[in-house]
């Protein structure tokens, strides 16, 4: 029965055990899992803020693209039919005068025109919508002057942005060849466009603190910046990572790069303007961008802890609790473990002889029982050997019941040592008397054994000055049955008590077989 519930026990603690490191393991996983799926939602965060930014800048400057190719087609076409009344009317007073009246009519009409001017083939102007001709005054050395007089393209010309002369001005030119009836140079009619004018068209547009937009031409040469600084205008940024990007094959795109002037790192997008060498940039700053999903990622990051600490504290307490079952379990398991070798101990106090070590009266009579019934089923024999210290009283009053004591353990280890089969029992019947139990054995058996105890002890030479012989002496008597003999404990324990009697009367120290 006790083994029965060790058992239970012992599996009921292993199962709590399973159970403790099951929801370890389950608080593990759930903290890990919420770790990773907040940092996967972080970075998840930061490439859709940088997608968006992206995406923004793209419809940004696709939209400027647009704008700003509206505002230079509207100068180039006014251009273009100046261009065709010169060569076909040619260039004389009365031809420029009515130029002089449509132009600042068209100047009026458009808001971005800074002017309109008329150039002969020798750089002097002939006509300007403001009114304003210094005297002397020649462009022939500008760049738009040397590019259509060595050039022969018939399309327009977008110069880089100038400080105009007259006003003192950024402006950008737009300007375009005019020929003589045989195709020579005859000159350029030019219209110059405020570079503010292109600043208003961002206005609306909310960069942030440190973004941009670039108007740059096709080799690199800055038109017009926001922020707006004067000498970053023609700057050359053809060096930049950007017009890596600038293929010929590449008309528009999104990247992230660190500025040529500044070193900032941006997330761009550009886009080639159609029908002119012109490119525009819409740039936010990265940083700006990283700021809102730092504070998005800090705020989901403090969620995520808050629930990671209260997760981690419910998990705390389960384990700690069922730990505290565990150990309840253990120390219930280790008790009952106590209990049952204190069962043993008792057990084995209750069958044992606490002074010889040999099996007590209790466990003799339980065994010779059980002898008898076995033999009377199976029909083989069995021998008792009867054992009486001689003179022992005298020996007891004479060294005392310390020294009696010891002689006992002596005299039950002489017959433990020779008493060692498997089945054999040897026991202390009582006082100073012994017991053997010999399965399977008869009486010259039980006689040989008996003989080889007793002279095994009075060889041993325990001094014994009370008995005639000096030392310590026992008397034997052997009694035996066999399963055709029907007998009872009593006559076969009284049978081998009167050999005894008979061993002590006749001299002691000696061995008597009943008859």
């Amino acid at each position: 029965m006790l083994t029965k519930k060790a058992s239970f026990f012992a599996a009921e603690w292993t199962d709590t055990k399973l159970k403790v490191g099951h929801v370890v393991l389950f608080v593990a996983v759930v903290c890990f899992s919420l770790i990773a799926i907040s940092t996967w939602g972080v970075f998840n965060s930061l490439e859709y803020h940088l997608r968006d930014k992206e995406t923004e800048m793209s419809s940004l400057s696709k939209t400027l693209s647009s704008n700003i190719e509206a505002t230079i087609t509207q100068a180039d076409t006014v251009l273009l039919g100046v261009k065709e009344r010169l060569e076909s009317e040619g260039s004389d007073a009365e031809i420029l005068k009515r130029l002089d009246g449509l132009l600042k009519a068209q100047q009026k009409r458009l808001p971005q025109i800074h002017g309109f001017s008329i150039y002969d083939e020798q750089g002097r102007r002939l006509l300007n919508s403001n009114d304003k001709i210094p005297a002397g005054a020649n462009n022939s050395d500008r760049d738009y002057f040397i590019y259509h007089r060595d050039h022969a393209d018939l399309g327009p010309y977008l110069g880089p942005s100038i400080l105009s002369r007259s006003t003192n001005e950024w402006i950008m030119p737009v300007s375009r060849r005019v020929n003589h009836p045989d195709g020579s140079f005859a000159g350029v009619a030019i219209a110059t466009i405020y570079l503010n004018y292109f600043l208003s068209l961002y206005d609306g547009v909310d960069m942030g603190k440190n973004g941009l937009i670039n108007l740059v031409g096709s080799s690199g040469n800055i038109v017009v910046r926001k922020p707006f600084r004067d000498l970053d205008v023609g700057t050359n940024i053809s060096k930049g990572q950007i017009f890596a990007l600038l293929k010929p094959d590449v008309s528009s795109g999104t990247a992230t790069i660190r500025s040529f002037i500044d070193n900032v790192e941006r997330v761009i997008s550009f886009r080639r303007i159609n029908g002119y060498p012109l490119v525009v940039i819409a740039a936010f700053d990265k940083n700006e961008i990283l700021s809102d999903w730092r504070r998005e990622s800090f705020a989901s990051l403090i969620i995520s802890s808050i629930l990671l600490a209260i997760l981690g504290f419910i998990g705390y307490r389960l384990v700690r609790l069922m730990s505290q079952q565990l150990q309840a379990q253990r120390e219930l398991q280790a008790s009952q473990k106590k209990y049952i070798e204190a069962n043993k101990v008792l057990g084995l106090m209750a069958l044992e002889d606490g002074l010889t070590g040999l099996a007590n009266r209790r466990q003799f009579d339980f065994f010779i029982e059980a002898e008898i019934a076995r033999i009377k089923r199976r029909l083989d024999g069995t021998a008792l050997i009867m054992i009486d210290v001689d003179l022992f009283k005298s020996y007891n009053d004479h060294y005392g019941h310390v020294q009696g004591d010891e002689c006992l353990k002596a005299v039950g280890s002489i017959i433990k040592k020779h008493a060692n089969r498997i089945g054999d029992l040897a026991a202390r019947y009582g006082g100073e008397e012994f017991a053997i139990v010999l399965p399977n054995t008869d009486y010259v058996g039980a006689f040989l054994l008996a003989e080889k105890i007793r002279l095994d002890l009075e060889q041993n030479k325990i001094q014994h000055n009370e008995s005639p012989l000096g030392v310590v002496t026992i008397s034997i008597g052997i009694s035996a049955l066999s399963g055709a003999e029907v007998d009872t404990l009593e006559s076969l324990v009284g049978t081998a008590d009167k050999a005894l009697y008979i061993a002590k009367s006749s001299g002691r120290n000696r061995t008597v077989i009943s008859d």
